[in-house]
């Protein structure tokens, strides 16, 4: 099997770079499961969208459900209980320790036996993150490698862009199918959270409209 696989949530940053990817060859979207609440609509979003892909003649393949047992690792966090960070809380609340540790890790294993060496991250400029660091990026897929017996390259084409950016360089792609949300309902984004906020504001500062829906929710002026 050829290509590259892409770790993917369904978001606008994972989208982006699922199209970016399908520039240079085959793509194969690789999503984890972890237990957490939105992944049924994260994965129905993730699906739209690489099929409205894929019915324009990118290289884009089905996308692979993996999964592990989330519960096990964040016991009572906040990612378990759906009590999503709110709109205006800092990057820092919405850490899931080790997650690239994990999706990296799982996407390799799968790779590994599927003969695909390249895994890429939709990771953006600005993650505070200890694990979205080029330096992890780079001495993780070493001891992958090492570890697997395969070559295992992990990158993250985006890690020099804004979310902005990502915007404005991706607007002709069909953006309203993704989803950045921590408490959708029925595939609708809360307007509430961390990441409804950063997506709102991401299309405001890149001057786009953003066709996805929001709930109707009281003092949210950010086109």
């Amino acid at each position: 099997m050829s290509g590259s696989a892409a770790l993917a949530s369904g978001g606008l940053d994972s989208a982006a770079l699922i199209a970016h990817l399908a520039g240079s060859g085959p793509v194969h979207p690789v999503y984890v499961r972890a237990g957490l609440p939105w992944e049924d609509q994260e994965l129905c979003a993730l699906r739209a969208f690489c099929s409205a892909l894929s019915a324009e003649g990118r290289p884009v393949r089905g996308v692979a459900e993996l999964s592990v047992g989330g519960a096990d690792l964040y016991g009572d966090h906040w990612s378990m209980s759906g009590s999503a960070p709110g709109y205006d809380e800092p990057d820092e609340t919405v850490y899931l320790p080790g997650r690239n540790i994990m999706l990296i890790g799982l996407a390799a294993i799968w790779c590994a036996s599927r003969g695909i060496e390249k895994i890429a991250l939709g990771t953006l400029a600005g993650n505070p993150f200890a694990d979205a660091t080029e330096e992890f990026f780079e001495s993780y897929a070493r001891l992958l490698s090492s570890a697997l017996d395969r070559r295992i390259t992990v990158t993250a084409p985006f890690r020099h862009l804004g979310k902005a950016e990502i915007v404005r360089r991706y607007a002709h792609l069909p953006l309203d199918l993704t989803l950045t949300c921590m408490a959708p309902r029925g595939g609708v984004h809360c307007d509430a959270c961390n990441k409804c906020r950063e997506r709102r504001e991401a299309f405001a500062e890149a001057g786009i409209a953003d066709g996805a829906t929001y709930s109707a929710l009281p003092g949210r002026e950010v086109a």
